[in-house]
């Protein structure tokens, strides 16, 4: 079977070099200050070439924001592996881990920031579509594999649990983005997150713990 040709590689690199100057932009400059213009003189192609490639600017944010969700996607999913892997071990722990490594990605991961900042206003009614097909169902496949484990309260309805779950953890970067002291508004985020998690668990599955307070 052949590989791609010249001009298929050719295409492919010129539609990663313009995702890559849109990645810096959005991150430097926000959505709304990033012309396509901009876009296309950082990667130094014409304006032509980057309709090729996509309809407007908004389709690139739409892709670099489904990137960023299959990440925390992996993120839970790695989660429920682990948490089969050590049935030993406290299941909230292992939650409470996927939590902060979310929150925490606010602050150390200023493409994470800055996407989660914008994506609501950018993409509107999109990023509803986009959180609920590619980020909520690993947190639902997690809260599962905590149900099978009798870690649940046995009346949790497991779907609207990853939504809120999921809406928690978005507004958490918010509020984290906007704090004059975000390692601050970390600790608090994350402890009032697992607060409301507990509330999820049995007796057996023990409280949330407060591991990075």
């Amino acid at each position: 079977m052949r590989g791609p040709n010249r001009r298929q590689l050719y295409a492919e690199q010129t539609r990663a070099d313009l995702v890559t100057a849109a990645r810096k932009l959005f991150v430097d400059h926000g959505f709304t200050r990033t012309s396509v213009e901009a876009i296309t003189g950082a990667a130094l192609v014409s304006k032509g070439t980057f309709y090729h490639h996509f309809p407007d600017k908004k389709a690139i944010f739409a892709e670099l924001y489904t990137e960023l969700l299959q990440q925390v996607g992996a993120l839970g999913d790695a989660t429920s592996e682990a948490i089969r892997a050590a049935p030993d071990r406290p299941a909230t722990t292992a939650v409470a881990d996927l939590t902060h490594a979310f929150l925490r990605r606010t602050i150390d991961d200023p493409l994470h920031r800055e996407l989660m900042v914008q994506a609501p206003s950018v993409l509107a009614g999109q990023y509803r579509q986009l959180n609920d097909a590619v980020a909520e169902p690993p947190l639902e496949r997690l809260l599962t594999v905590l149900a099978e484990r009798g870690d649940l309260q046995p009346d949790v309805p497991l779907g609207t649990a990853a939504r809120l779950l999921l809406a928690g953890l978005c507004e958490g970067n918010q509020i984290i983005a906007a704090a004059p002291d975000r390692e601050e508004a970390l600790t608090r985020t994350f402890r009032a997150i697992t607060l409301l998690m507990s509330g999820l668990t049995t007796d057996a599955a023990g409280t949330s713990p407060d591991l990075h307070a």
